[in-house]
């Protein structure tokens, strides 16, 4: 494993000690907190960090949603509603999130409608409000 740290700087243009300052610090907090798998690019506007991660990537495919709540006690009941469903799938992925203003279950990651299709036709017996929703999934 390694830190890949990218510095830009552009010759035509004044580079500020107060700039030089956020960029050393950023440095020293990466080294510090040994964040593996970044690549930075730094310069004196704005400091841009993209990660890099071999294992997953985010694409956009689809999800099934199987709760939605807001209220006081909505993420306590989002938190119910996985585990009642982990209960039965242990090792399937699922993904209890606030999406403003509720809390929300999805679950899987699917590439194509179809295949949350097939998942969603298994399930629609324990969740009958349940439906597919477009989403950013995990790819491996």
């Amino acid at each position: 494993m390694s830190i890949t740290v990218l510095l830009s700087a552009h010759s035509f243009c004044q580079t500020t000690d107060n700039v030089s300052a956020k960029s050393q610090f950023v440095i020293d907090k990466l080294v510090d907190s040994s964040i593996i798998g970044m690549s930075i690019e730094l310069n004196e506007y704005f400091i841009l960090m993209d990660s890099i991660d071999s294992k997953t990537s985010k694409n956009s495919g689809y999800r099934i949603q199987v709760f939605s709540s807001s209220g006081p006690n909505a993420k306590k009941d989002a938190l119910q509603s996985q585990s009642d469903f982990l209960k039965i799938y242990r090792d399937y992925p699922s993904y209890t999130k606030w999406n403003y203003p509720n809390w929300v279950v999805r679950l899987g990651d699917y590439r194509t409608h179809l295949e949350a299709m097939e998942f969603h036709n298994e399930i629609t017996s324990l969740f009958p409000a349940s439906f597919i929703v477009k989403d950013e999934i995990n790819v491996q």
